[in-house]
């Protein structure tokens, strides 16, 4: 029997904190964050809860982000002259999960490991000499001034040796082909030397399929693979690629650092110039997370996950399924897990659910927290865009006749020149569907590479390609989608080698409305076939 996972919220204006209680974008003390990690840990009560899976005498790891420090005055922690406080974990988030741990738990040791991409351990070889503190030394001001050295050195004095730090850009590590735990057949995601096209033209990061080498592994700590529970303990922030950064984004710190490329095959640099969502998948295949916490004390907002605007929002999401956690934590951002492209390939994998319906949310509600985390453009202008309706029934239409088939694409992109039935087409009709839980009103945006159009239940609502080939979003058209189910109809032609589309539904710039539903391939050819017609293209495209 299948159990659905938990994901627990908590939220500082939770009535059960009694006097500690404050609204969500209020600055805490160390008292009430402490009670709302409490509160939400507490509250989950599922088979998997924190105290059921760290047994007596237990080895537990907690990876927080740390991803730059404010040690480092060149680092994106001080963007524009600014502090940016809500890039990295809240100090006092770890602080009260170790005591969390400590009281509620018999642990042998507790792990704090993190491996940052802006600052290096001091006393290591590519250490900036004249440095006198780092991300472990320097103290936090907006973390109520802790520093993880201080911590470790106040638990040593109640509980001596319990309570350590490992450095991940320093520590063991252990080469491993990529696992496929949930028994799927699928090995590694990530492909190095892939072919991106212009984003310009395309979006950011449109790979091009089947381009480039699957990895044969990567370099993981042996911490995260050899303890007994590991624990992803990230801050709610945006990222311009991935759209949410949360439980499974936080994995890109177990990545080898920048200054090992040559000796380390997963490099942190490494891992960012290929498709980075497959990349943090895939180390997360190593070791899904047994618990994430994840915290919106401060959070980031925009360009994150590093140049963005900082965010309170006193929130905290506590689950044992690393998919799930970043699921709801989405939805409460503001994003259709639907459409964010990271999820899918982690429930792909099964290593986790990202089925909002198969999760059983308890305290409060996600709605009643939820909160806009609006995306920026980056440094280069290109905004992010989702992944777009990507499942097509196709009909090709050439010298040889009519030829059907079905199309998952792996990009946003939709390239026909990758169906072998299409060589000798020279135009062809795609069919899909979107599924609302209600009447929604989306923005459709299309491009082409030859003259195409898209139909919305029939209309005619959009015509692209027609002068200079694709263009992301070059014909954008409003239309209301009914609820329940909505037809997809695009109509488009080869011109030269080009052959291919793209349709994003948007709800806000690049992303999928909420309450809105992609149909996969298996679905549409059920429905075509209960139809009595195995692709069910309208008349007026035959």
């Amino acid at each position: 029997m299948h159990m659905r996972p938990t994901v627990a919220i908590a939220s500082s204006a939770d009535m059960a904190l009694g006097a500690l209680a404050a609204p969500l974008d209020s600055t805490l003390t160390t008292e009430q964050v402490r009670a709302v990690v409490w509160h939400a840990l507490d509250l989950d009560q599922s088979a998997r809860n924190l105290r059921a899976i760290v047994r007596p005498g237990a080895w537990v790891v907690i990876k927080p982000n740390i991803v730059t420090s404010r040690s480092n005055r060149q680092s994106a922690y001080w963007h524009e002259g600014r502090e940016h406080k809500g890039q990295n974990t809240d100090l006092r988030v770890v602080k009260a999960l170790v005591e969390y741990l400590i009281a509620r738990t018999q642990p042998r040791r507790i792990t704090i490991a993190e491996g940052g991409a802006e600052w290096a351990k001091l006393g290591e070889a590519d250490t900036d000499p004249a440095a006198t503190e780092d991300g472990w030394t320097v103290r936090w001001p907006e973390y109520d001034g802790l520093s993880y050295s201080d911590l470790i050195a106040d638990w040593a004095k109640s509980r001596p040796g319990l309570v350590d730090v490992v450095d991940l850009n320093y520590s063991e590590r252990r080469f491993l082909p990529v696992p496929d735990p949930g028994g799927t057949g699928i090995g590694a995601l990530q492909r190095r030397g892939a072919k991106t096209r212009p984003a310009d033209r395309y979006g950011r990061d449109s790979y091009i399929a089947r381009t480039g080498e699957l990895r044969p592994g990567y370099d993981v700590p042996v911490a995260v693979l050899d303890c007994d529970v590991f624990i992803s303990v990230p801050a709610i922030k945006t990222h311009l690629i991935s759209a949410t950064s949360l439980a499974i984004k936080n994995y890109v710190g177990i990545s080898a650092p920048l200054g090992q490329a040559g000796r380390m095959r997963n490099s942190k640099g490494d891992l960012h110039r290929g498709d980075i969502v497959r990349g943090f998948v895939d180390m997360l295949a190593y070791r899904p997370a047994d618990y994430s916490v994840i915290e919106g004390f401060w959070g980031t907002e925009g360009n994150g996950p590093q140049w963005g605007d900082d965010v309170q929002h006193n929130i905290v999401l506590a689950s044992a399924d690393p998919v799930a956690a970043d699921t709801i934590g989405s939805l409460i951002m503001g994003y259709n897990p639907e459409d964010l492209t990271y999820l899918r390939l982690a429930a792909t994998k099964r290593l986790g659910e990202m089925r909002p319906e198969l999760i059983e949310v308890v305290g409060r509600p996600w709605r009643e927290v939820a909160r806009p985390y609006p995306l920026g453009r980056g440094r280069s202008g290109n905004a992010y865009a989702g992944r777009g309706v990507r499942d097509w029934l196709v009909e090709f239409h050439g010298a040889d006749g009519l030829r059907r088939a079905e199309f998952a694409s792996e990009d946003r992109f939709v390239d026909l020149t990758l169906l072998s039935e299409s060589s000798g087409a020279s135009t062809a009709c795609c069919y899909s569907e979107v599924d609302c839980d209600a009447p929604t009103d989306v923005e459709a945006w299309f491009g082409s590479e030859g003259p195409g159009q898209v139909l919305v239940n029939g209309d005619l609502i959009a015509t692209a390609g027609v002068t200079d080939g694709h263009h992301l979003g070059e014909a954008r058209a409003r239309v209301r989608l009914r609820s329940d189910r909505n037809r997809l109809e695009v109509r488009t032609e080869r011109t030269g080698d080009a052959f291919g589309f793209t349709l994003l539904l948007c709800g806000q710039p690049g992303c999928l409305p909420i309450g809105c539903h992609y149909v996969g391939v298996d679905v549409l050819l059920e429905r075509a076939i209960a139809a009595g017609d195995p692709v069910s293209v309208s008349t007026a495209s035959r």
